[in-house]
């Protein structure tokens, strides 16, 4: 079997890495998120970051490390946080709509007008992989899904940051999970004492006295939100990873028209520095093309 790679879209593909560098990502203002689940999920997530990250290091930490120990603990926690916030801002903030491009690519070349396809909601053509959002009410390039987590849709522009955000989010939560564990042993909270939750709160509503049942039941709830908090992103990382594999989305994930092997997928997701791109979000890593034009491998 013989395969062949060609080229279903025009423009936008930047071959040296000055052309690349040429390529802006347009962002969005504040106060542009519209869903009121977007809203509530993005407020959630904040919330639930900042709760585990403030609880860890000033709660629970100083029950189990010396100064030097909670200094790298804190040091170590603050990166994750920071990573998992701008990473989010990023997702949020960054537009991966069809408008979002000059208007010069907003219209396709002579020729070429079979390659795109014409969206009934937005009464206009789109380029390969573009689909309408009705959250976003607007068309997105290579639209993966929207995540209303993030409050955004996630893209051709923004879904390295997804990924990162997910990654680091999972990673966080495991190290609070453990952390957490540890102070439900000291209290004798054991993993088991989850599925009696409702049991340890009803007690603790029926004798309010009870300072221990109090802290049981807090110690509960808090490793019970913690493993969504773990399993959740780590879900996520995952269905990512499984798509730049085959470089499909999660709309049409058995799609492996643009594969063209898990390398160069990364280079289209992450942008040129790939796998650099993790240690930090404010790492620039060029995308090579600006959505509009996607190689293909076919089989002949």
């Amino acid at each position: 079997m013989k395969i062949s790679h060609e080229f279903v879209q025009f423009r936008g593909i930047m071959q040296s890495e000055v052309q690349m560098q040429t390529i802006s990502i347009p962002m969005r203002g504040g106060g542009a998120i519209k869903s009121w689940a977007d809203i509530l999920g993005v407020s959630t997530n904040v919330c639930i970051i900042l709760f585990f990250y403030l609880f860890e290091a000033f709660y629970v930490m100083p029950q189990f490390l010396g100064l030097f120990g909670q200094s790298v603990h804190f040091l170590v926690t603050t990166w994750i946080a920071y990573n998992i916030l701008e990473n989010l801002r990023l997702c949020a903030t960054t537009l991966s709509t069809v408008d979002s491009l000059p208007p010069e690519m907003q219209q396709p070349m002579q020729g070429e007008e079979h390659l795109w396809h014409f969206c009934k909601i937005c009464q206009r053509n789109v380029p390969p992989r573009s689909w309408h959002c009705n959250t976003c009410d607007a068309c997105i390039l290579k639209r993966d899904h929207h995540c209303n987590f993030v409050g955004n849709c996630v893209g051709h522009n923004n879904q390295r940051y997804f990924i990162w955000f997910s990654f680091y989010a999972a990673i966080g939560s495991g190290v609070a999970l453990f952390d957490n564990f540890m102070l439900a042993h000291k209290h004798g909270v054991g993993f088991f004492d989850l599925v009696t939750a409702n049991l340890i709160i009803f007690n603790a509503y029926m004798n309010p006295g009870r300072q221990e049942l109090v802290i049981f039941y807090r110690i509960v709830i808090v490793l019970a939100v913690n493993i969504f908090a773990v399993l959740f992103p780590a879900i996520l990382f995952c269905t990512q990873v499984a798509t730049v594999r085959k470089n499909s989305v999660m709309r049409d994930y058995s799609d492996r028209t643009y594969d063209l092997g898990f390398g160069n997928n990364l280079g289209l997701i992450l942008g040129s520095r790939r796998l650099w791109t993790c240690l930090a979000p404010n790492i620039k890593s060029p995308l090579p093309h600006n959505g509009t034009r996607w190689k293909s491998k076919r089989a002949v």
